[in-house]
């Protein structure tokens, strides 16, 4: 062990040597960002993007993307929707039949902008045969609703379900009628969005009618959920992707049921760890940090639940502790490094910061064993500045932060900052090259442990776009390493293939080729 620590030891002498040989004192002595293209065109946004990057070009990315509603659809929100003035035909209703308990049927309801003043009232029946045959008997349920605009009425199978969840629709066929509307109460119709793989029947004034009205049936808790990671890949370095596909959604009734928004994803011990912020505030302010796990990059995953992995009641593994009308704490970051995770998040009280927790990474319950390390970056100073993405660069043995400044305005830029010690970080200014105006949010790519690698094209990216809120573009730019800098550190190092011969920074022997940095009897050896 002795002799491992010395070599170690040496190497780190000998690479610091090599860096103060082209002195990083600003960003373009680190790196540039080259002209890049578009990967996502508005649309509504994909932000804070998150990219693992493998061999041969292949790139894995989730995003932050809008939400949606939860449960069983029974119109297709793909087709042309038309709300339906209820006083004009009196009433309208759907007949459905359900292959499972649940808890709720909910109806989307429009006012025409009419904030309140409006109700109708709903009704829910068991189906018996025909429309006029249900309505032949007392109905499970039925209220008269206060409406906003786009209000999502729920029928239940009982009154006292309304307070106790554990009363459910057993799985059968159910009618819900709405009747007695005030002048503006509506509901939304597709006429040709019928779901085709469900049984179900509408209704106006009686009379069966083609499609579907914006109905869903549900478990308790929150109608819907404001974001949600989803995941691409591509083979070709970013150039095209696969198509989209939501990697995790929030659970509803638990505590992340509002959201889950801004991904960081690292992959250890043979699973992808993906965290994200959510919240119970329906402000969106005081955020916590949660975590899921899966072996696939889309899931399905196991959240954190306290004190283990699993189940419907996710925990955070950072709880915000600050004041609670303040944005708090998410947007993860993570580090594999020596058997040790780096877990960098937003922490966003009286100012704006990244603190930095760690855990030992051989713990398959790592999140229980946490320790805060605190605050490492402050951009409290820094004119409207966002959350910092966080890798660690194995060719210089530094960690490198980036995160965006005067977010979405015409003079957005990206801040850069550096640390020998993942703990104490000093700011290296603006990235250099052309960026695009109003962008926000950026992530800048790394392997599966969250390291950069100079043999390997990395890239950073950002939502971009100034005038209309959630109407973002998503950017992704080649970055291209200080050429200086990285013949300094090549001059430093014996480049030969590794073999059977080499041993990492841990001292253990390299059965297999990597890509990545050796030692061979005390020499530090690079294979690209």
């Amino acid at each position: 062990m002795k002799k491992i620590l010395i070599i170690v030891f040496c190497l780190g002498t000998m690479l610091m040597q090599c860096v103060q040989a082209q002195t990083i004192r600003k960003a373009n002595d680190l790196m540039t960002c080259l002209p890049g293209w578009d990967i996502y065109k508005a649309g509504t946004y994909r932000y804070g993007p998150c990219f693992i990057l493998n061999d041969e070009g292949q790139m894995d990315a989730w995003f932050a993307a809008s939400g949606d509603t939860y449960g069983q659809r029974y119109y297709n929100a793909a087709r042309t929707s038309s709300p339906v003035q209820l006083i004009t035909v009196k009433t309208v209703g759907q007949m459905f039949e359900s292959k499972e308990d649940f808890y709720r049927v909910s109806i989307c309801c429009p006012t025409w902008s009419r904030p309140s003043g409006e109700h109708v009232t709903i009704s829910v029946y068991a189906w018996r045969a025909t429309y006029r045959g249900s309505l032949h008997q007392d109905p499970l349920y039925t209220k008269t609703v206060e409406m906003t605009d786009n209000i999502w009425i729920d029928g239940y199978y009982s009154p006292e379900a309304e307070a106790d969840t554990s009363i459910r629709f057993p799985a059968g066929k159910y009618l819900w009628v709405l009747s007695e509307p005030s002048d503006y109460a509506g509901v939304w119709y597709y006429s040709n969005g019928k779901v085709s793989e469900l049984n179900s029947r509408a209704f106006q004034n009686g009379n069966p009618v083609e499609g579907s009205y914006m109905m869903i049936t549900q478990e308790s808790g929150a109608s819907l959920y404001w974001d949600c990671p989803t995941y691409q890949h591509s083979d070709d370095g970013g150039k095209t992707w696969t198509k989209e596909v939501k990697a995790l959604l929030p659970t509803q009734g638990s505590r992340d049921q509002l959201s889950a928004c801004d991904p960081g994803v690292v992959r250890f011990g043979g699973y992808y760890y993906l965290g994200y912020t959510s919240t119970e505030n329906t402000a969106g302010l005081d955020n916590h940090l949660y975590m899921a796990r899966s072996t696939s990059p889309t899931g399905p995953w196991e959240k954190w639940n306290g004190s283990g992995w699993g189940g419907k009641k996710p925990q955070p593994v950072i709880t915000y502790t600050g004041n609670q009308d303040k944005w708090g704490c998410g947007e993860p970051s993570m580090i594999v490094l020596d058997d040790i995770l780096y877990l960098y998040y937003s922490w966003n009280d009286a100012g704006t910061t990244t603190r930095l927790s760690t855990a030992p990474a051989t713990d398959e319950n790592w999140p229980a064993a946490l320790t805060r390390v605190g605050t490492v970056i402050d951009k409290s100073n820094i004119p409207a500045a966002d959350h910092c993405d966080v890798k660690y660069c194995d060719d210089l043995g530094m960690f490198i932060a980036v995160h965006t400044s005067k977010r979405m305005t015409a003079d957005a830029y990206i801040d850069v900052w550096i640390s020998n010690d993942g703990r104490k970080f000093r700011n290296i200014g603006k990235l250099e090259g052309t960026t695009q105006p109003g962008l926000h949010n950026c992530g800048i790519s790394g392997d599966e442990l969250g390291h950069i690698q100079f043999s390997r094209q990395q890239y950073i990216a950002y939502a971009y776009g100034i005038g209309s809120w959630g109407q973002w573009n998503t950017y992704l730019q080649p970055l291209q390493f200080n050429e200086a800098l990285t013949t300094a550190i090549q001059d430093c190092l014996q480049e030969k293939k590794a073999d059977g011969a080499c041993y990492d920074l841990k001292g253990m022997k390299v059965t297999h080729l990597t890509k990545g940095i050796y030692i061979e009897e005390g020499k530090k050896v690079l294979y690209k």
